[in-house]
């Protein structure tokens, strides 16, 4: 097989690679939650617009895997690897400090970081670009999610 052949197999390989790691990563720091009992959610009052049983998590793995395939394509590695970084330590920060304050603080400033690297990879990549804007759209919904959270049970969580 000649280089030029061999190219878009070596490609395939590096983005399939990236994404089974970046899922991997995301499903041990869920599983280390799930031990520690990070995971459960609070006995509060859910808007009606909140994805109910698993769907959250089956939506992160998603938008890991997406993230870990951004990775793959784009040049600014370092920026899309501060992204899923940011992504990985929202549970554990949230869970430390608790409430909804530190949840709403956490969204907005992931998703400042995540329009910003979506302008910076517009010229890297199409694919990277879309790939991150999918992470920003869900972070707008999960914005919404906890102003629902605080609308109906004010700003402090369950313990």
């Amino acid at each position: 097989m000649d280089r030029a052949t061999a190219a878009p197999l070596v490609r395939r390989g590096r983005v399939a690679a990236s994404i089974a790691i970046t899922v991997a990563i995301a499903a041990m720091t869920n599983g280390a939650l799930a031990i520690f009992g990070l995971n459960q959610p609070a006995s509060q009052h859910w808007p009606a617009f909140a994805p109910r049983g698993p769907v959250i998590g089956l939506v992160w793995i998603g938008l890991f895997a997406g993230m870990g395939a951004a990775f793959a394509v784009a040049r600014s590695k370092g920026a899309v690897a501060t992204l899923v970084a940011m992504c990985l330590a929202f549970p554990f920060y949230t869970h430390a400090v608790g409430g909804h304050a530190i949840e709403l603080i956490g969204n907005v400033v992931t998703l400042a970081y995540a329009l910003w690297l979506i302008v910076h990879l517009r010229s890297e990549s199409s694919a990277a670009t879309l790939l991150i804007g999918l992470v920003a759209a869900w972070l707008i919904f999960a914005t919404a999610l906890v102003l629902g959270l605080v609308q109906l049970n004010g700003w402090s969580t369950p313990q």
